[in-house]
């Protein structure tokens, strides 16, 4: 990753109260989720203990970042590959602005559900330094795995990972 995409990353994830803590995410592991409310593209408000009981690939992204884009194809061909299972793909967008995500999607088709985190308030809860970060959740709502950068999302040992989860 280049220098200067590192310090965008780092500048918009920034706390108030300086720079996040890298270690910190470690202490999630094995840990209920923390629950949190955001909206969706519609406004509409959605909690994370509304998707309990389902196994959970709750991804942070943006539009703006490269590793992010990149890896959506795999994660609708994750998301096809598991349809009709109780299983969830969440996109947390850290762009400010929902227009931004819209229009994005115009040309890049997002096959999950996608919550908007403009203020970056529920990226701080979770302890995101970076982007693309991702965690997967059991169905009892605790964080089993994180995943820093870009994945192939429909490789053997994730899916096997999500199904033996299911």
């Amino acid at each position: 990753m280049g220098g200067g995409l590192l310090i965008a990353l780092l500048v918009n994830l920034l706390p108030l109260s300086g720079l996040p803590d890298p270690w910190a995410i470690e202490d999630l592991l094995g840990k209920e989720a923390p629950d949190f409310t955001l909206k969706d593209l519609n406004g509409r408000d959605v909690s994370l203990r509304d998707l309990r009981g389902r196994v959970l690939l709750l991804n942070f992204w943006a539009t703006w970042c490269p590793p992010c884009v990149e890896e959506i194809p795999a994660l609708n061909r994750l998301r096809r590959g598991f349809q009709g299972r109780d299983f969830e793909i969440v996109g947390i967008s850290t762009d400010r602005s929902v227009s931004t995500i819209k229009e994005f999607m115009e040309t890049n088709p997002i096959e999950y559900l996608v919550l908007h985190d403009g203020d970056i308030k529920v990226s701080r809860i979770y302890n995101v330094f970076s982007i693309p970060t991702t965690f997967l959740i059991d169905r009892n709502g605790r964080i089993v795995e994180r995943y820093f950068g870009e994945q192939d999302w429909t490789s053997r040992e994730i899916k096997e990972k999500i199904d033996a989860l299911l």
